[in-house]
């Protein structure tokens, strides 16, 4: 058998335990796992697809043995599966957790390859699984999908080959549910063929902005792959560049950041500046609004004199995480305490969680604010 358990691939538990966790942990736990997913969802779809392997499985193997690509071996020598040896003669020596016959944990020293960069690291993977071992090159013929029906079945079929923990596989299964990376096994893409952007033409048409907070959130909807993903809007004055989905790893239900709107004169239709990752400085592209799903927020009219709580809240020209894409104009401090006037009543609902928002007007003050900035 080839490999065991790195003692680096131990804080992958960590890690994903934290997105069930405490809120701070939420963050860095989901901050981590976009730049790694972003980052990898290219060329794992890359070399599986050429492989005629299971992207999913592959991305979550990536994925566990690397700690979402913050292990020392990953950071240091390129290595996300783990793999012993020399690479060209390149390798870095690290303390490794395996388990012996009896399924006892223990320590030792060895050696692990040294890639010059990801997609390396990807291809020796992707070849040892196809070519198998010095003594049987079908070592690990059921993990081809051509003999794996499922992931599932591939997933299951590395434990005791790949690796010796008892729980490899479902370990693996239990990522892809997760994060849905099952959506990478769609479409192989072309063989030996690199992403490449695909210039459209562009007719002018007026598009009116609305800049927002950059922390603003949606999900690519259930019909995402209807519509393409772009570098600016399609049809405005700037010309525009197509992606692909598989290029930026999209799959229904993946969370993007959203920090622009773009009204569309002559076709009254939305798109949204989005990103793959909470990190301001990610990549940015454009989508058509029916590529996305917000959360629903629901409007009525409410009439009610109320006073700001002494607490400092942001006022917003929309509510904060709606379709409309809110911009912060102010904050409440100008009149904590003094009276306002509520013409409006927003119902939020997010992930199961409903929030109330009014739209108040005080003095020269006019914006929405959460329930919780006024006194009950």
């Amino acid at each position: 058998m080839r490999k065991q358990w790195m003692v680096g691939l131990l804080t992958v538990g960590l890690v994903v335990c934290g997105l069930a966790g405490a809120g701070h942990t939420r963050v860095e736990a989901s901050a981590t796992t976009d730049r790694f997913i972003s980052s990898m969802s290219s060329p794992v779809k890359h070399v599986a697809d050429e492989y005629k392997l299971y992207p999913s499985v592959m991305m979550a193997q990536a994925a566990l043995e690397s700690g979402w690509g913050t292990s020392q071996l990953s950071v240091n020598a390129n290595n996300y599966f783990g793999v012993k040896g020399a690479y060209n003669g390149a390798s870095v020596t690290m303390s490794t957790a395996e388990y012996n016959a009896n399924g006892q944990l223990y320590y030792t020293q060895a050696a692990f390859k040294k890639y010059p960069d990801a997609t390396a690291s990807m291809t020796d993977n992707a070849q040892l699984l196809r070519n198998g071992t010095s003594w049987n090159h079908n070592y690990y013929s059921r993990v081809w999908r051509e003999n794996a029906p499922t992931y599932e079945a591939a997933a299951n079929a590395l434990t005791g080959t790949y690796a010796t923990a008892p729980n490899y596989g479902s370990s693996l299964i239990n990522l892809i549910q997760t994060y849905k990376f099952n959506a990478l096994d769609g479409a192989p893409m072309a063989a030996n063929s690199a992403p490449a952007a695909k210039k459209t033409a562009t007719v002018s048409t007026k598009v009116n902005y609305y800049v927002g907070a950059d922390s603003q959130t949606a999900t690519l909807g259930a019909s995402y792959k209807h519509y393409a993903i772009y570098n600016h809007v399609k049809g405005s004055k700037y010309k525009s560049v197509k992606y692909n989905w598989s290029q930026v790893g999209g799959w229904q239900g993946r969370p993007v950041w959203i920090d622009a709107r773009g009204y569309k004169v002559s076709t009254k239709t939305n798109w949204y500046r989005v990103r793959f990752s909470k990190q301001t400085t990610s990549k940015k592209y454009w989508v058509y609004s029916k590529a996305l799903s917000f959360p629903k927020t629901t409007y009525a009219a409410y009439k009610k004199t109320a006073t700001l709580v002494g607490t400092v809240y942001p006022v917003y020209n929309h509510v904060f995480n709606s379709a409309y894409i809110a911009k912060q104009l102010t904050t409440t401090q100008a009149l904590a305490n003094h009276s306002v006037t509520i013409d409006h009543k927003a119902t939020h609902v997010q992930s199961g969680v409903t929030t109330t928002w009014y739209r108040i007007h005080g003095g020269s003050m006019k914006g929405w604010v959460p329930s919780s900035a006024v006194k009950n």
